[in-house]
């Protein structure tokens, strides 16, 4: 496997679409803690550092199902998954070796924002107002999740050969994960919750704890500790899933 992911990250370095993710989340970033001292100065208002530091978490899933899809899927549109085969690697070998690569590129595009956001923002803003440890949780808990999301958007670019066809699906996943976030939060912040029944009101709580959905409540800095465990039982289960299908898949 260690040849395999020599390769790839030869291959990862080399991807126009891992570049472009990675200079579309920095500029956002950046963009995001200038717009906020433009806002401040314009309403005469102190908008904290903290305000737009987590925006990376609404958009890692969107980014990273295009590109998820758009690099795995290369390597069925340029014979490069059965060459590795014919060459001898095991498919559970190739199918980790990307999912690695994929979940690499993923943290490396979030932390793209993030770098941009505090090297523009600091210095306009100041540093954070909310508690360093509330800032470093929220942080890893939306880099787990998208380390989960990074986990299905390859196990579906591995079990189907059609690139058109992932990326669409991949992308209406990430964006239906996000809405869907939003639908719950603003129920669950009703005024009328109490007289939502409640195993109503805890289907609700647990299906905003999924990879994708829990987007909207990291991006004001609200983890719980179910996030990283919704994450980890993602990340766990979407592996192994994968690698079993993966198996078994007739590839042409």
């Amino acid at each position: 496997m260690g040849n395999l992911l020599a390769a790839g990250f030869m291959r990862l370095w080399k991807s126009r679409s891992f570049w472009v993710s990675m200079a579309v989340m920095a500029g956002v970033g950046a963009f995001e803690a200038a717009y906020c001292r433009r806002i401040g100065r314009i309403f005469g208002e102190r908008i904290e550092l903290d305000q737009r530091y987590m925006v990376f978490a609404l958009m890692s899933g969107i980014i990273l199902s295009a590109f998820c899809s758009l690099f795995v899927g290369s390597e069925y549109s340029d014979g490069g998954i059965r060459r590795k085969l014919a060459a001898g690697h095991t498919r559970s070998a190739l199918y980790l070796s990307n999912l690695t690569l994929c979940v690499t590129a993923g943290l490396l595009i979030c932390l793209g924002y993030i770098a941009a956001y505090l090297a523009v923002g600091v210095p306009l803003l100041g540093f954070f107002h909310f508690a360093l440890s509330r800032v470093l949780l929220s942080t890893l808990d939306a880099l787990l999740m998208t380390a989960a999301l990074t986990a299905v958007f390859t196990m579906l670019s591995m079990l189907h050969q059609n690139k058109t066809v992932v990326v669409v699906t991949a992308i209406f996943l990430a964006y239906f994960l996000l809405f869907l976030g939003i639908f719950l939060q603003n129920r669950l912040s009703e005024p009328n919750l109490p007289y939502m029944g409640d195993i109503k009101r805890s289907m609700y709580q647990f299906l905003l704890t999924l990879p994708g959905c829990q987007a909207v409540r990291l991006a004001v800095m609200e983890p719980e500790w179910t996030m990283p465990a919704s994450s980890g039982g993602v990340l766990a289960a979407c592996t192994g899933l994968g690698l079993a299908l993966f198996g078994r898949k007739d590839i042409r």
